[in-house]
């Protein structure tokens, strides 16, 4: 059993540790980025789920982003900056660049897809 002083530290580091993500996303309008492999996408719904570095996180496509976030490849290492919305709101994504994996869309704008550059053999 754990003393009442241990109990009250290890409470009192657990709200420290998770507060920094509250805070995240709790203002509405401020972007972020994150650099993360893409673990699953859920085109039907307009979803990514990647790891945000203190767990998992579920971004929105736009509508300009609906249609391209199929041509996501999951395991593929992504940059992405995304507005957070607030909560219970998930973030909404804003640009991407595939740092690793194939795709046909290899980086988004905020608007369109951008191609992949052709290689020159």
């Amino acid at each position: 059993m754990l003393r009442p002083f241990t109990f009250i530290l290890l409470l009192f580091l657990v709200i420290w540790m998770t507060t920094p993500g509250w805070a995240l996303t709790d203002e509405p309008g401020k972007e972020g980025s994150f650099y993360s492999p893409i673990i699953r996408v859920v085109p039907d719904k307009g979803f990514i789920l990647i790891n945000s570095g203190s767990g998992i996180l579920w971004l929105k496509a736009g509508e300009a982003a609906l249609p391209h976030i199929v041509k996501l490849p999951v395991g593929g290492l992504i940059d992405v900056v995304v507005v957070f919305q607030g909560k219970p709101n998930p973030p909404l994504i804003k640009l991407w660049k595939l740092a690793s994996g194939d795709s046909a869309c290899p980086e988004f704008d905020g608007k369109h897809c951008v191609p992949p550059a052709k290689k020159n053999e």
